[in-house]
């Protein structure tokens, strides 16, 4: 069962008016960098999309953000931090409660370094200079996807009836009655 506040979110993202849902405090994004000049800028930028942007410095403190029943959806992480880098970011994601989106922020364009992250399971790789409109789609794209997972049914136990219909194929009849 949905909660009016991911309806709400869901409805806005597919509509393109996303803005005012983020503003509302709706969906946070980790900002992971240790006083990078880039990453300060991109805050800026996330800042006046309507992101609520938290921030840690390094890959201790966002485990701390990413821990918990409801971890910060959406994450925007430096390629190096002084205790790990994105790849230690990104397999923490893995692992939280809930999916969250991974975006690896690099000084450059690499291409070789685009492929091993998306291949390791980041959503995305972003590079300066940050286009406000190219991130916007970015991000907008990232909350519908990971809004899309977290509300997505999750695959439940198999009924009891489905349960005997199993037990009876393998072994070709119904269970001894006791």
């Amino acid at each position: 069962m949905e909660n009016a506040r991911v309806r709400a979110m869901r409805g806005a993202t597919h509509t393109g008016n996303w803005k005012g849902v983020i503003m509302q405090d709706m969906v946070k994004a980790l900002l992971v960098h240790n006083q990078s000049e880039t990453l300060a800028t991109l805050r800026g930028v996330l800042e006046r999309l309507g992101l609520n942007v938290v921030q840690a410095e390094s890959y201790a403190q966002a485990k701390r953000w990413l821990g918990g029943l409801n971890p910060i959806p959406l994450v925007f992480t430096d390629a190096q931090l002084p205790d790990g880098n994105w790849a230690d970011v990104v397999a923490m994601a893995g692992k939280a409660a809930q999916p969250v989106n991974v975006i690896v922020v690099a000084r450059v364009v690499n291409t070789r370094f685009y492929v091993e992250v998306i291949e390791y399971g980041a959503f995305d790789f972003i590079a300066p200079p940050f286009n406000a409109t190219d991130l916007a789609y970015v991000v907008r794209t990232a909350v519908d996807n990971v809004v899309a997972r977290r509300t997505a049914p999750s695959k439940a136990s198999p009924a009891p009836a489905e349960d005997l219909v199993a037990e009876i194929g393998q072994s070709g009849r119904p269970p001894a009655t006791v």
